[in-house]
């Protein structure tokens, strides 16, 4: 390089100068000059530009730059600028050159921020738009605006977890059926930092980029244009069903949208979004259309390229002059911008970069009918990896406060708030309001699960307030918990604490159900005691100390064994006790080996009636022998006996629920013997060796018709005190073969007949003895003593001696009184109830010729790296990309170029010598000097 060329260089490199440059950068730090940049810009994604700077020092501070607005401005054809606005989100230094220094900025859009926090939060009756300002307010850099006609349904809880803001916000708009883009500020007075981050919906209006003609992009031309334009077609689905359960209105809302199939079968996708997500159909209805919407957009793609810089991603302009779709409007989806600045001669010549000189653009972008929806395709929600814990919550005081619908409100750990869960954060890290109040406002109802559950059967349980409960989701879905069971923790102690390192005299072995009043004041229990050798079950409530105990009775308290009380069962209470059974009560001693038999069968009993009914058969017979009356208490036992006695009916008559009545006989299912049953409402107590009935105090027996007490050997009725028998009517006393002996040991006997007569019958000789003093034979009129033909009468004042013999009176003298009158007193007798894109590559020479067969390297933003190979067009797709910038490394094309244009040039020398080189240096130097200043065409 001569003298004069490297002083215009060394001039040029003094004070670096944007003057008349392609592209010019507004940054806060003086002297960058943009030597580059390239990126690319997306509706429903990533706005991000590299761009690589030209600086005269090598130490610029990063923190400088880091975080500030960055405004890169490229000059269109009409001389005014394109803007980009976005923040430095990275510095990168790329060495030096020359003198000069290389930086690479990353511009991107606010949104930037929102991927580099990741939360948990929990939002509560709000749609989609809520949500995005409650997180936009968390940053003073946002600019943003909606652009939605219709209305977003609202729901009752929407969790964010574990998820980057910008990916919860963008899920969010995906799930609503809303797409998004960025809008720069155009205005060269605008002092606008930041893209505008516009959400929008099919029915808003979609800016104008105006018109853009087909034609070749050349540096001679004056207007920008698209030099390839064409059609991609693609088969997509043709028809979206939604469905999602809603158990408050007990039915399935469901919904779908349908496009023309042609001749191809029904294309369907069914999704089915978290349970209650769509309160009507309407809602449905709007989100498989969005669906149907964001499924079908790449059925028909344009796919062009050119120098067009006025195009901007979700902005619609008309294509002119070409062929096929002059006139028609398409909107811009995806662009990828390469451009190149005018950096003048003397940088270029430093450099060595000819391509600097005069400066470049290029892009190559996708687009879509203007009339096609525009909506981004649903995302999948993060999957929740397992179950997780919770506190009950709600009203205070309360212990508990569910819903009709069997559920609770409960508050995670992770919530933040002004009443998190002990060791929680009171901070939410955000401008809106805590999630976690720690009552009933906190989240939103979630079922219970039960062992089993159905219309009007099932168990219940409900987990009261302050409780720990282990939490599951539907399909893993954060928005769908459902709570499986309940856990103990270190505030509560275990109803039945055991264990090896426990106080309590067992080893675990108690289990079951312990429950407690809402006020705390009494406890109810089902306890099962599995210890080896010593089986038991208990229900017990406190209130009036009710229990049944079952199997193996010990003293028994919560946390210890007691002393063995006995075995079998014991149903006790402190209270009022009572046992009704309907249509008949056995309660019987008698031993069935291994549970045999019926519950009803009492073929004791009845042998035992049966010889009732023969004794007492054979003394009312002797008894009516004897002209006896009054037993008509005898038929009653036959009746009593016919009830229960399977020979009469005491059995099933046919078949009970489908299955025959009948005992099952040598190990199979059907016999012949009927099963029993009482076939009147009876109470029968039964025993094979002895019954007592005893208390302390008063006893009462009472029949309303017939009471017949039958003994095969002896009978005894005794009374400590009054024994009294009393009869409305007859009352008899007979022993067949035995005597009668009554007798007052301290009192007298009295025999009365208060209206009748009153007979002293005897077969053979009856003595009447008195060994005091004497006996009293007293009458109110007559009295007649008499044995055969002879009597003594004594009536009035006549004493009469009949006899048909002699008549002999002994005595030792004979006095004969005077007569004598005296009254005898006779005792008077009484009367009557919550997608990744594709990369694609396209690598051509200048010549518009692809490099087929070339391999090429993508380090991904993420550092994973995928490699392929180019097909015979020089093209390639990489799926399944995340977010991002890429870096793409193209290998050379195997075996040798072949010319496509075969234009002759015959000025072009294969091998020039170095005079020729400097002369086409010094040449193009010459023509860089004379156009400086001049606008770049």
């Amino acid at each position: 390089m001569d003298m004069p060329t490297l002083a215009v260089a060394l001039a040029s490199l003094a004070q670096p100068s944007q003057h008349a440059r392609l592209i010019q950068l507004r940054a806060p730090v003086e002297g960058l000059v943009v030597e580059r940049f390239h990126g690319q810009e997306a509706v429903c994604g990533a706005t991000v530009l590299q761009i690589e700077c030209l600086a005269t020092s090598a130490f610029l501070e990063a923190e400088a730059l880091l975080e500030q607005p960055l405004d890169l401005q490229l000059r269109q054809a009409d001389s005014t600028q394109r803007h980009w606005q976005g923040l430095c989100t990275e510095v990168a230094q790329l060495g030096g050159d020359g003198g000069l220094a290389r930086y690479r900025l990353t511009l991107a859009p606010w949104t930037a921020l929102l991927e580099l926090r990741r939360n948990a939060l929990v939002f509560q009756d709000l749609d989609a738009r809520a949500i995005c300002e409650r997180i936009f307010a968390d940053y003073p850099q946002a600019a943003f605006r909606f652009d939605v006609q219709a209305a977003l349904p609202a729901h009752p809880i929407t969790t964010q977890y574990r998820e980057t803001d910008w990916a919860f916000v963008t899920r969010l708009l995906a799930e609503a059926g809303l797409a998004w883009r960025y809008a720069h500020a155009q205005d060269e007075d605008s002092e606008a930092t930041a893209a505008t981050l516009v959400i929008f919906d099919p029915q808003a209006q979609v800016p104008d980029s105006g018109t853009i003609r087909f034609h070749r992009s050349d540096a001679a031309e004056a207007d920008d244009a698209i030099g390839a334009f064409g059609e991609r077609r693609g088969v997509v689905p043709t028809a979206s069903t939604v469905a999602s359960w809603h158990s408050e209105q007990v039915r399935a809302v469901a919904a779908q949208a349908q496009a023309e199939a042609g001749a191809l079968p029904p294309l369907e996708v069914y999704v089915q979004p978290r349970a209650g997500r769509f309160a009507q159909e309407a809602t449905a209805q709007d989100q498989a259309q969005a669906r149907l919407d964001a499924l079908r957009v790449p059925h028909t793609l344009h796919a062009g390229a050119g120098s067009a810089r006025v195009l901007a991603a979700g902005a619609a302009f008309t294509l002119r002059q070409h062929a096929q779709h002059d006139g028609q409007r398409f909107v811009a989806v995806a662009i990828e911008h390469v451009a190149v600045n005018n950096l003048g001669q003397g940088i270029v010549a430093l450099l060595d970069a000819p391509d600097l000189e005069h400066g470049s653009y290029r892009n190559r972008f996708l687009a879509v009918p203007a009339a096609t929806p525009l909506r981004a395709l649903p995302q999948d929600r993060p999957r929740m990896p397992g179950p997780q814990s919770a506190r009950v919550v709600g009203v205070a005081d309360a212990a508990l406060s569910p819903s009709r619908d069997h559920q609770v409100r409960i508050q995670f750990p992770w919530q933040r708030g002004a009443q998190p869960t002990p060791g929680g954060l009171t901070d939410s890290a955000s401008a809106a309001p805590g999630h976690a109040p720690g009552d009933q406002r906190a989240g939103t109802w979630v079922p219970v699960a039960e062992w089993v559950a159905g219309p009007n059967w099932g168990s219940h349980f409900l987990p009261r307030i302050g409780s720990e409960v282990l939490v599951e989701f539907l399909h893993g879905d954060i928005d769908q918990p459902r709570i499986t069971g309940q856990l103990y923790n270190g505030e509560v102690a275990l109803p039945f604490g055991g264990g090896l390192d426990a106080r309590a005299s067992h080893p675990g072995t108690l289990s079951g159900l312990h429950t407690q009043s809402h006020d705390g004041g009494g406890t109810q229990q089902w306890l099962l005691d599995d210890t080896p050798g010593q089986l038991r079950t208990r229900l017990h409530t406190s209130l009036a100390d009710t229990r049944l105990e079952l199997g193996y009775l010990v003293q028994h308290s919560d946390s210890a064994r007691g002393a063995l009380r006995g075995q079998g069962f014991e149903l006790a209470s402190q209270g009022w006790g009572n046992v009704h059974a309907a249509q008949g009560l056995l309660l019987s001693s008698s031993a069935r080996g291994q549970g045999a038999s019926t519950a009803l069968d009492v073929a004791e009993a009845v042998a035992q009636l049966h010889g009732a009914e023969r004794t007492a058969q054979a003394l009312h017979d002797t008894l009516t022998q004897q002209q006896v009356p009054g037993l008509d208490a005898h038929p009653s036992v036959t009746r009593l006996r016919e009830a229960i006695d399977p020979q009469a009916q005491g059995k099933y008559a046919g078949a009970v629920g489908g299955q025959p009545a009948t005992k099952p006989a040598d190990g199979g299912r059907d016999g012949q013997a009927p099963v029993e049953r009482f076939a009147e409402a009876r109470l029968l107590g039964e025993s094979p060796d002895h019954i007592a009935w005893t208390t302390p105090a008063s006893g009462v027996a009472y029949a309303g018709q017939a009471l017949q007490v039958t003994v095969q050997h002896d009978a005894q009725l005794s009374a400590g005190q009054t024994l009294s028998a009393v009869s409305g009517q007859h009352t008899a006393l007979f022993a067949q073969r035995g005597p009668i002996t009554l007798i007052a040991a301290a009192g007298p006997v009295s025999l009365q007949a208060h209206t009748g007569a009153l007979e002293l019958l005897a077969d053979q000789a009856l003595t009447v003895t008195a060994t005091d003093t004497r006996i009293d034979v007293l009458a109110q009129q007559k009295i007649v003593l008499q044995a055969g033909q002879t009597r003594l009468t004594l009536e009035g004042g006549d004493i009469t001696f009949a006899c048909p013999g002699q008549f002999t009176v002994k005595a030792s003298r004979h006095p004969f009184l005077g007569g004598e009158m005296k009254t005898v007193a006779i005792p008077p007798l009484p009367e009557e109830r919550l997608p990744l894109q594709t990369l694609s590559l396209d690598h051509r020479y200048h010549d518009d010729q692809g490099l087929a067969g070339a391999d090429y390297v993508v380090t991904l933003a993420d550092g994973s790296k995928r490699q392929g190979t180019l097909d015979a067009q020089g093209r390639a797709e990489v799926a399944h990309v995340p977010g991002g910038s890429a870096e793409v490394v193209f290998s050379p094309m195997p075996g040798l170029f072949g010319r496509k244009d075969m234009t002759p040039t015959p000025d072009h020398a294969a091998h020039p010598a170095d005079a020729r080189l400097d002369g086409v240096v010094d040449k193009y130097l010459a023509a860089a000097t004379a156009d400086s200043g001049k606008g770049v065409q």
